[in-house]
């Protein structure tokens, strides 16, 4: 085998094993996102230890993540993959955001309200799992 088809015939085993990489990678991220939801759910399902409200529901401390109320933020999440790529590897992104109008409330405070931040505990809680979804690809 001369040097040129020897070069053809590895460029084509490349080309083939990135494509399963790359087919791998995107089968993994729907995992992926059902991890971010997992860690959402869990971050925002625990009761809270502040303020005791007439109905029962008891609120979470400043600094704490919102504890459940009507379950809405808990169940209100959209998810977005986006795949893109430049011929080579594939760019996975992953989002998942809040549809309740108030999570940014929650999330940073008002002029009222102590924050009740979340984001980065579920970011905290999903990134290690995700990251071993990824390995040994």
């Amino acid at each position: 085998m001369s040097p040129a088809a020897g070069a053809k015939v590895l460029e084509v085993e490349v080309k083939r094993n990135v494509e399963e990489i790359n087919a791998a990678a995107i089968s993994r991220s729907d995992r992926a996102l059902n991890v971010m939801r997992n860690a959402a759910l869990e971050v925002l399902g625990h009761d809270g230890t502040g303020r005791v409200y007439r109905n029962g529901h008891v609120a979470s401390s400043p600094g704490s993540p919102p504890s459940p109320d009507t379950g809405s933020l808990r169940r209100n999440w959209s998810q977005q993959k986006l795949i893109g790529g430049n011929g080579g590897g594939v760019r996975i992104r992953l989002r998942m955001r809040s549809q309740m109008y108030y999570a940014t409330f929650l999330e940073f405070g008002t002029k009222k309200m102590a924050r009740r931040p979340f984001a980065d505990r579920i970011k905290n809680k999903s990134v290690p799992q995700i990251a071993a979804l990824f390995t040994n690809l």
